[in-house]
């Protein structure tokens, strides 16, 4: 049955583990694009180096398959990638407003019911919050995370209306190795809408204390990003010009994917964050947040 846990009794290591969902982008011009922040996230990762796992479910369905021959054919891992014959494969219709998009994502999906099949990572854990926005699926990960002690915990939040429970979110906070979340989401959580890139040095320590959060990974669009905490502190701003803007869909994403690889190499933070602002700049310039190009996932 979807969502239960296979009785194998054994734990399955990886050294990089990406969990939540995979999904279809549909903008208005009708064109679908796959996506979904954690796949986003894994794909940047195979393009630049590591060989992640996304452990993630997609439906008995064109969909379904779809995916999965994007992945295989892009050499992404295929043991974490559970197919549910109760749900369909996941969707969501993108709209642009403002220069920015804005997602009308559909439930139940698939991902909403991963199950629990023994995985466990070894180096580093990657989830957002848009996933646990179910009990199969939060379950799953609270089990993953439990048999990870060892692993860097990177949690990118990435708020999405109407399944944002401040309860849950803060929950997932404590202990966090590293967060990453963008100026309003920075606003949200700290209730506070007044907080200015500028001036977000002093919030996002007080973030970290009240959590116990070692790192923070911030960015604010065209204004720049930054890292603050026990990783070392670099700020770029602004950010690197887009030489030709497509649209931002999956630009946090593409940060999120430079910033682990960087972490897994241990880049410094300068670096690191001036790496994250030029990606994203190439980002904006695609229709959607991947391409199968490799070499646009060259190191620069």
């Amino acid at each position: 049955m979807p969502g239960e846990r296979v009785a194998s009794g054994e734990i399955r290591d990886v050294p990089v583990l990406v969990f939540g969902e995979v999904l279809f982008d549909c903008f208005p011009s009708g064109r679908r694009v796959l996506g979904g922040a954690p796949f986003n996230v894994a794909w940047g990762l195979k393009g630049f180096g590591p060989d992640p796992v996304l452990v993630s479910a997609v439906g008995d369905d064109a969909d379904g398959r779809q995916v999965r021959s994007t992945m295989s054919a892009w050499g992404l891992r295929m043991e974490g990638l559970q197919t549910d014959p109760a749900h369909a494969t996941g969707e969501v219709q993108v709209e642009i407003r403002h220069d920015e998009p804005a997602y009308d994502i559909c439930m139940p999906r698939a991902w909403d019911f991963i199950a629990d099949e023994g995985f466990s990572a070894t180096r580093l854990l990657c989830h957002g919050l848009l996933a646990l926005r179910s009990e199969t699926s939060r379950r799953t990960l609270a089990a993953i995370r439990g048999r990870s002690p060892g692993a860097i915990r990177f949690f990118d939040i990435n708020l999405r209306p109407p399944y944002d429970s401040m309860d849950r979110l803060r929950e997932w906070l404590d202990g966090v190795d590293w967060l990453k979340l963008n100026l309003d989401e920075l606003r949200t959580v700290l209730g506070d809408e007044g907080v200015s890139f500028a001036q977000s040095a002093g919030p996002v320590d007080r973030l970290r204390r009240a959590h116990g959060i070692r790192n923070v990974l911030l960015t604010a669009g065209a204004e720049g990003l930054r890292i603050q905490g026990d990783y070392g502190e670099a700020v770029c701003a602004p950010a690197p010009p887009v030489k030709q803007r497509v649209d931002t869909v999956g630009a946090g994403d593409s940060i999120s994917a430079v910033a682990i690889d960087g972490i897994l190499r241990g880049v410094p933070a300068r670096e690191l964050v001036e790496a994250a602002g030029r990606f994203a700049s190439k980002i904006c310039g695609l229709n959607g947040a991947t391409t199968e190009e490799r070499e646009f996932y060259r190191h620069e």
